[in-house]
């Protein structure tokens, strides 16, 4: 699992890359809290997460808004377990999302987009 960022305009861009779908998810939250974060806090938190969509392009965006809605609250992102993940006429996911409390944070990220979507994305946050 991977992330690389991208040179943009005004935005921020992050390539992600993992072998799984858990690892792809992963790289992801890696990226966001490297960029958003200076520290983070000591104790944790954990969110049970449970999404569905018709694409798994929608799933990513109703995860990632879940993400970004914990880090507008201060919570850096640190871990996911992927309980369960189906893909196909309707998509799904259960997870569990585990958070660090009271992050000092660098920037701010206020939405983001999907580009090349599969196993490795790039996406163009909002800053």
């Amino acid at each position: 699992m991977s992330y690389r960022f991208l040179d943009h305009t005004a935005d921020l861009g992050v390539e992600v890359s993992g072998e799984s779908t858990e690892e792809l998810f992963q790289s992801c939250l890696d990226a966001l809290r490297e960029w958003s974060f200076h520290e983070v806090g000591s104790s944790e938190v954990t969110h049970n997460v449970e999404l569905s969509a018709d694409t798994e392009t929608e799933l990513w965006f109703k995860f990632l808004n879940e993400v970004v809605f914990y880090m507008d609250k201060n919570e850096a992102p640190l871990t996911l377990s992927l309980k369960e993940y189906h893909l196909g006429c309707s998509c799904y996911l259960r997870a569990e999302l585990t958070m660090a409390e009271q992050g000092k944070r660098k920037q701010a990220v206020k939405a983001f987009t999907l580009h090349n979507f599969g196993f490795t994305a790039q996406m163009i946050f909002d800053v």
